[in-house]
């Protein structure tokens, strides 16, 4: 190989696009296959003059003398040794030569060969080819002679060259065929074959399947390029190149970011054609609905601790939504993450270097995403003046919005850095128009909106379940009722990104109630929106692949049609929709009277009409190019290619009668066979009167077939006519799409306002459901409150059909009550699902839902907050007790006044005197510094000591619940979830007396030594402070072995017994502590195996403790 010197940056070694492979990967498993399946493909006979690579494998395998022999294929999957290794993220050649970056990418080494060829020589050729040629600075191995190589190969080759890093798919005949290692990839990922061309290994698959191989590719994280041929036979053989081989170029590129938005004409109808033909929103998960492109630029350091500006942008390609914005974040790299979450790129841009922070996280987020393709850039080159430049030349260049250039560059500078890190990578796609429409920018989150940290996001389950990663079980999916694609696009962005201001929630609520009415009543033009929005399909993408010039005729009609249909649909008439004012008629709601208006915008139902107007129906929807255009005036190109066609077809028709003339046939007609072709002249076999020059075709025995030469002309000037019909056919689309981009902007406006309603009417139907009322909110003037009366757990409410949810009530308020809440009760009582509870209702009502409770009174807060669970994030180098309390410093520096903060079980991952000291201090800053609603959950009932200094601003509950003696099923003291002495507490731990001795043979001694209660949880908030949380409880119902839990029960009541005593020694006060306890703790230190725990050997155990006790 080439010292390293020698390549160009960002260009990995031409060499390793051939078939041998590095070596230590490890040996391959062998199958056999016959070359004679391959053979048996008919080789392409039109083009066989032209391209010399049209021969099949099996032709040129029995040329060299090879009929019989088989084609070994090794293949082998086995990982590369960095497997499951961190992605780096800091740049270098790999990272920039455009390959998928995954933090686990399968192993893959497919070699091929017959087996008279020598392997060692034919992979030395492999890697000593014509491609290290003397531009490469590379010398050959003068002991191996490669063979020649033919024009389409070095068509190939210079191809490689000049799109490093992209898979291609090159058009040859009626396949689609891949070189080198491109087609060892396809050959693992998509299971087809590959084998020795020449120099190349090659797979191959059939143009009507292109789509498919493309989407597999490009899911698996590749950059994947269709080279076509951009000639045709035709066209060629009456050129000046009729003897080259036909010319190709790259035409399309697709990754996992513009699949969607890419030609779908011929690659990806699959799931989004049908979303694009009217499929019902719902029968798609979000996941699918959005494909995020993500640049990140970071700047300079601004602090010591880590702190640095980032700016983000977001391209939805296929929709035309673009994200930004510029922050300061911290050490932690949660603002970065949580932009992070809610996009869920499918692509990821970084500028290089990063810091290690960031890295950290870009990498760990990297690794978990599944089918995320990560590249960098270096940041020199999106330098703030850089970025500007590029900018200015692209917005001049577009030329059709003269504020867009003024618009854009009032973003922030890190925002710009990488706007101009996105024109560059879409450039090469056509896919940057997209950036040129300024009115689709709109910040991650406006003023308006709450920012939802991604610990929250993922804590609450707002767009995901914790469990699988779906959709089911979330918030978003109790709330996602829409009929559109786009309307359930526009409801995740509003669930992810509540309401912070009074009036827009009360503007959404006021429209979710009304519709709600409307739907019940079947009255007005409310009542039509749920029809005009039913069979709609994608128009968000459709119309955004129309501005990429990218639909096809079929496509673009259907969205045009749907859209010129909704005005008629909701009942808005142009000229008596509007009342003098500009209020809709029968609709009070402001809201809805905007949406409504822009939805049936008379300017875009207008200018559809007039767009429909110029195309034929049956043309467009059988995608027929030819036939569409119906306007001579406006695309007098297509119709003189018409006129030229009909001339050719004319001349072949007037030379019929003289056929017959000569011939003497008056019957005879032109006859077409397949693989011969058509305007063939049949006579019978016996007839001697042919003209000379008449060319012979076919022959059988009893019929010859000719082409006269004056026929063979008119043929060539139908085929030219025909593609020069094709391609003004083809120009007039093009031409047609660009003219629709001026209309662009009105009709995003419409679809925005179609997205919002549908989202609206998805709230107003679980608005309906029985136990939801609308949230009433308080002025701004007024204490922050939380107040719920009845309040039940949204998504566990409607997941569980059949059970009755245990409604709770909450009282939190800033100055007149208690502002924080400890809450207590035994493990799995509820707790950690109560104050879920709380925070969910709080969303959902700044969401603009009703909430699920009797009533509910609140402020509306700036945001919400969470620490839950137990986690470590080794991919971040934080262990599980930094993780927690990394997101509690995150929730001091960040929570306000009017924020509401949640706390689950805080300190658990470290001692209990430093957890309850931390728990104890986070909750006094909560409570006095940042004066913040709170819920505070524990096992610490220490911690209510706080009550006894704040007794105003802290309340204390408990999850409520029974103690059943698991003998006698009768309820024990403290039953009902009510604080327990010390005393009940180790009278229900007490070891059995000497009166009931004689009957422990008979039963298992052990249990009845150590009770452990049974507890049945009865899910109720009650005042108190729980003092256990019997977690005895918890291990009998994840059935562990009854020895380690009544030995565990021995343990805690030791424990409990050397508390007490300590409690008594400090406060001198006597205690009696049963004998009986104290004897069965000092037994329990000769216990070493299990087999003492039996029956038996338990009461042998007791016996031996009651001697003790005595003595």
């Amino acid at each position: 190989m080439a010292p390293k010197d020698k390549l160009v940056k960002g260009q990995r070694p031409i060499s390793s696009f051939f078939c041998k492979k590095p070596e230590g990967r490890q040996q391959p498993q062998q199958r056999h296959v016959s070359a004679g399946a391959d053979a048996t493909e008919p080789p392409i006979k039109r083009q066989k003059q032209n391209d010399s690579s049209h021969k099949t494998a099996g032709d040129k395998h029995r040329a060299n003398g090879g009929s019989t022999a088989l084609i070994e294929a090794q293949i082998s999957h086995a990982g590369d040794a960095s497997e499951g290794a961190p992605i780096d993220l800091t740049g270098g050649p790999h990272q920039l030569s455009g390959e998928p970056l995954r933090a686990e990418e399968p192993g893959r080494s497919i070699r091929a060969h017959p087996i008279s060829c020598d392997k060692e020589a034919r992979h030395s050729r492999f890697q000593n080819k014509l491609v290290l040629g003397p531009a490469s600075g590379l010398e050959r191995d003068k002991t191996v002679v490669p063979q020649k190589t033919t024009p389409l190969e070095d068509q190939v080759y210079a191809l490689k060259r000049k799109h490093p890093g992209i898979l291609l798919l090159v058009e040859v005949g009626y396949k689609y065929r891949l070189f080198g290692e491109d087609a060892e990839i396809a050959s693992s990922l998509c299971n087809i074959f590959s084998y020795p061309d020449r120099n190349f290994m090659t797979a191959s698959v059939p143009v009507h399947r292109l789509h498919v191989y493309v989407r597999r590719l490009v899911e698996a994280g590749y950059k994947v390029g269709i080279v076509r041929q951009t000639e045709t036979a035709a066209l060629k053989k009456a050129g000046d190149n009729r003897n080259a081989p036909f010319t190709r170029e790259l035409s399309a590129l697709y990754t996992r970011a513009t699949l969607e938005a890419g030609d779908k004409e011929h690659v990806g109808e699959g799931a989004s054609a049908a979303i694009a033909n009217g499929a019902n929103a719902n029968t798609w998960s979000n996941e699918s609905l959005s494909s995020y492109l993500v640049c990140v630029v970071e700047g300079e350091a601004v602090s010591p601790q880590g702190a640095v500006d980032i700016g983000v942008v977001a391209i939805e390609i296929s929709t035309g939504d673009v994200l930004h914005a510029q922050f300061r974040d911290g050490a932690m790299r949660t603002e970065l993450e949580s932009r992070l979450v809610f996009a869920a790129p499918s692509e990821l841009l970084v500028a290089a270097p990063v810091s290690a922070a960031s890295q950290r996280l870009l990498g760990a987020y990297t690794a978990q995403a599944a089918g995320l393709r990560s590249q960098t850039a270096p940041r020199q080159k999106y330098s703030s003046a850089g970025a500007q430049a590029a900018l200015t030349a692209f917005y001049a260049h577009a030329g059709q919005n003269e504020g867009a250039l003024e618009s854009v560059m009032a973003l922030p500078p890190l925002v710009l850095q990488a706007l101009a890190f996105a024109v560059d990578y879409l450039k090469p796609f056509g896919m940057e128009a997209v950036l040129q429409m300024s009115n689709s920018f709109r910040p991650f989150n406006t003023r308006q909106e709450m920012a939802l940290s991604a610990n929250t996001l993922t804590q609450l389950e707002i767009l995901h379940n914790s469990d699988t990663g779906g959709e089911h079980g979330s918030l978003l999916w109790l709330l996602d009722h829409t009929l559109t694609v786009f309307g359930s696009r526009q409801l995740r962005s509003w669930v992810a990104h509540p309401l912070r201001e009074a009036t827009a929630v009360q503007e959404r609520l006021d429209a979710v109630e009304e519709l709600a009415a409307a739907a019940r009543e079947g009255e007005g033009v409310a009542s039509n929106v749920n029809e005009a929005l039913t069979g709609l399909g994608d128009l968000e993408r459709g119309i955004t692949r129309s501005l990429h010039g990218t639909a096809a005729p079929a496509e673009f009609y259907n969205v045009m049609r749907r859209m010129a249909s909704i005005a008629p649909k909701l009942g808005v008439q142009a000229a008596e929709a509007m009342r003098p004012g500009g209020s809709l008629s029968g609709v009070s709601s402001a809201l809805l009277q905007r949406l409504l208006s822009a939805a049936a915008s008379h300017e875009v139902s207008e200018a559809a009409w007039d767009l429909l107007a110029v195309m034929d129906e049956q043309a467009a929807l059988a995608n027929q190019k030819i036939e569409l255009f119906t306007s001579q005036e406006r695309f007098p190109g297509v119709f003189e290619a018409r006129a030229s066609l009909a001339a050719s077809d004319k001349a072949l028709a007037d030379l019929l009668p003289v056929l017959r003339k000569v011939l003497r046939l008056p019957r005879l007609e032109y006859t077409s066979i397949m693989n011969q072709g058509d305007f063939l002249i049949e006579v019978p076999s016996d007839r001697t009167d042919i003209p000379r020059d008449w060319e012979r075709v076919s022959t059988t025995k009893k019929l010859h077939r000719y082409r006269p030469p004056e026929v063979q002309a008119a043929m060539t000037e139908l085929e030219k006519a025909t593609e020069r019909l094709q391609l003004a056919a083809q120009q007039a689309w093009a031409g047609f799409m660009r003219a629709f981009a001026a209309l662009y902007a009105p009709f995003r406006a419409a679809v925005q306002a179609l997205a919002a309603l549908d989202a609206l009417q998805s709230l107003a139907s679980l608005a309906d459901s029985p136990g939801y009322v609308r949230p009433d909110f308080i002025g701004p003037d007024e204490e922050p409150q939380l107040v719920i009366e009845q309040g039940r757990h949204p998504v566990l409410d409607a997941a569980l059909i059949g059970t009755q949810v245990v409604p709770n009530d909450t009282t939190l308020r800033g100055a007149s009550g208690p502002r924080a809440c400890i809450v207590t009760g035994p493990n799995m009582g509820g707790k950690s699902c109560y104050i879920r509870q709380c925070a969910l209702i709080a969303i959902m009502a700044q969401i603009g839902s009703f909430v699920p409770a009797a009533s509910a009174r609140m402020h509306v807060f700036d945001s919400v907050f969470t620490r839950m669970g137990a986690s470590d994030n080794l991919a971040m180098g934080r262990s599980t007790f930094l993780e927690e309390l990394s997101e509690t410093s995150d929730i001091l520096s960040r929570a306000t006044e009017r924020s509401l903060v949640i706390i689950d079980e805080l300190g658990r991952g470290t001692s209990t005197h430093d957890g309850l000291a931390i728990a104890q201090a986070t909750l006094h800053h909560l409570v006095v510094k940042t004066r913040c609603l709170t819920l505070f959950v524990t096992h610490y009932p220490k911690v209510a000591s706080i009550t006894q200094e704040y007794p105003q601003h802290v309340g204390c509950g408990m999850m409520s619940f029974i103690q059943q003696d698991p003998d006698t099923m009768e309820p024990m003291p403290g039953s009902q979830g009510t604080p327990s002495s010390p005393q009940t507490s180790q009278a229900s731990l007490r070891a059995l007396p000497s009166t009931r001795a004689g009957a422990l043979v008979a039963k298992d001694s052990l249990q009845a030594a150590v009770l452990v209660p049974q507890i049945i949880f009865l899910y109720q908030l009650v005042e108190g402070v729980a003092d256990k949380s019997f977690g005895l409880n918890v291990a009998r119902m994840a059935h562990l072995p009854s020895s380690v839990i009544q030995r565990a029960g021995l343990r805690a009541a030791a424990m409990e017994t050397e508390t007490l005593q300590r409690i008594a020694g400090r406060s001198k006060a006597p205690v009696e502590t049963p004998a009986e306890v104290k004897a069965v703790a000092q037994a329990l230190e000769a216990i070493h195996t299990a087999a003492e725990l039996d029956a038996l050997g338990a009461a042998a155990l007791l016996s031996r403790a009651q001697a003790r006790a005595q003595t």
